[in-house]
């Protein structure tokens, strides 16, 4: 093949598929945890310039510095042994939008178009937070039954759901629209702005300077996005202002992780690509390079009942002739026997697959259990290299571990939910609305992500993974009895 061993070596069927796929259309990647899509991204990049797609045209956005960062020294290695002059635009969504922001066109900077006056500059959060709090009466955040922060939450959810609104009663849903409009014109008029305008600002400077975005449209032929399950609205609505024509976009991500509901991301358009982005097809990569086979086993009942379209069955192809241990649920009558007995597996796994104890993790769901874990293991005099990582579950997501422990494994902790308040019974239409419904919980949860988030838990594990269960624990400051999680069942 030449030249291009670089590109394909060491690739699987399904990942040469999707780095060589043709052209000219649409293509959403479906990336199994630990199957390699950086890989993928990466080799594409690459693929494409050999293809005659000049590199300087390329524009790659993914959610983190570090992970911008990792892809791009890929793509320059890869460049460098194709000797493929020019290098991509490889960054995140927010940094990708300032760079369009606060370029100029025509002699006019873009930042100015969109109604900021003199040098604009970044505000901190504190400076944020105090112009927000000019912008607004103790009355209407009275009204609004809100403080600062809780306020300043509401502004941005607005911002990325309009129709997150249509909760608020109509008299709170103006007021919630005059103090934004305040605030907008604040920050212009004194040339503020903060991390989370700056996409809102890319989208409205391309909506209302055609000139500047056919720039944008002839600079980037294609358009690669890592993580796609994370985005959000606003980022789709810029995505469909650069990917136009015969512009093509090619998504990795993994619906399975989606896990970032509460800040924003929506999962709509992954599970509906080809209504966004007509004609695309999908691709997925099923073979995994983390895990052990008996872990798969256990991550793909979680999803079994899943839409065939979507739905990822995991192989092993790091341990294909080892199955491993069958992971193991363990009860306990509280934290303290549990994170003793812990402390103790932790350190015969140590010997058993030879790997230090801080190379292993403790995942919790809630930042108090891992909190209470952490003081009990400092009281005890055990150092941070000691013993495992504590994290909770959202910060392991892109890791993996030798062995995992899985803690929090108690009913309305992990999945995490609180029981709705009874309202007090007045009336004998409220008592028979009552007792109409007593056979259903009132709960508040998220259940499909919070079944999103077990999965991306049990797939950080490579050989050992034990799930904990404490009968009887402090959470939210009261010491409760717990049943095991029902996300038990799913793994049974």
């Amino acid at each position: 093949m030449g030249s291009s061993d670089h590109i394909t070596e060491g690739l699987n069927e399904e990942q040469r598929r999707a780095v060589m796929a043709p052209a000219g259309c649409h293509y959403l990647v479906l990336a199994g945890a630990g199957c390699g899509k950086t890989t993928v991204l990466t080799r594409r990049i690459t693929y494409l310039a050999r293809c005659g797609v000049p590199l300087s045209r390329i524009l790659a956005l993914t959610f983190t510095r570090k992970a911008a960062d990792e892809m791009a020294a890929r793509v320059d290695r890869l460049a460098d042994e194709e000797r493929l002059p020019g290098r991509p635009t490889i960054t995140t969504f927010h940094a990708f939008a300032l760079q369009v922001l606060g370029a100029e066109h025509e002699g006019r900077s873009n930042f100015s178009r969109i109604g900021f006056n003199g040098k604009v500059h970044c505000s901190d959060e504190g400076g944020h937070l105090s112009l927000l709090a000019q912008c607004c009466s103790a009355d209407e955040r009275a009204l609004l039954e809100a403080d600062i922060m809780k306020l300043d939450s509401m502004i941005e959810r607005l911002n990325v759901f309009p129709e997150s609104i249509g909760d608020l009663p109509p008299a709170k849903a103006e007021i919630l629209r005059t103090i934004v409009r305040r605030f907008k014109e604040r920050k212009q008029i004194e040339g503020s702005w903060d991390f989370s305008d700056l996409i809102d600002g890319a989208v409205e400077l391309f909506e209302q300077n055609p000139t500047v975005l056919a720039n944008y449209r002839h600079r980037y032929t294609t358009v690669l996005v890592d993580e796609f399950q994370d985005t959000n609205p606003l980022q789709i609505r810029l995505l469909h202002q650069i990917v136009h024509t015969d512009k093509y976009l090619f998504a990795v991500g993994d619906d399975d992780q989606a896990i970032y509901g509460f800040r924003g991301a929506d999962i709509r358009p992954t599970l509906s690509f080809a209504t966004h982005f007509p004609g695309a097809e999908i691709i997925k990569l099923q073979t995994n390079y983390r895990s052990v086979p008996a872990i798969l086993s256990k991550a793909n009942g979680i999803f079994r009942n899943k839409d065939p379209a979507y739905r990822k069955v995991l192989v092993s192809g790091r341990y294909p002739e080892h199955h491993g241990i069958a992971p193991s649920i363990h009860r306990f009558i509280d934290q303290k026997v549990m994170a003793d007995w812990l402390m103790t597996q932790a350190e015969t796994c140590s010997v058993t697959l030879q790997v230090p104890l801080c190379a292993m993790a403790a995942l919790f769901r809630i930042n108090q259990t891992a909190g209470w874990m952490e003081n009990y293991l400092a009281g005890k005099g055990i150092p941070e290299e000691g013993r495992p990582q504590l994290l909770t579950v959202h910060k392991s997501k892109g890791l993996e571990f030798p062995a995992v422990f899985l803690c929090d494994m108690e009913e309305s902790v992990f999945p995490s939910y609180r029981e709705r308040k009874q309202r007090r019974i007045r009336t004998m239409a409220e008592l028979l609305r009552y007792l109409r419904d007593s056979h259903r919980k009132s709960i508040e949860c998220d259940w499909e992500e919070e079944q999103r988030l077990f999965y991306v838990a049990v797939t950080r594990a490579q050989e050992r993974l034990f799930f904990l269960v404490a009968r009887q624990k402090e959470v939210y400051g009261r010491n409760r009895r717990f049943e095991s999680s029902r996300f038990l069942r799913l793994i049974r």
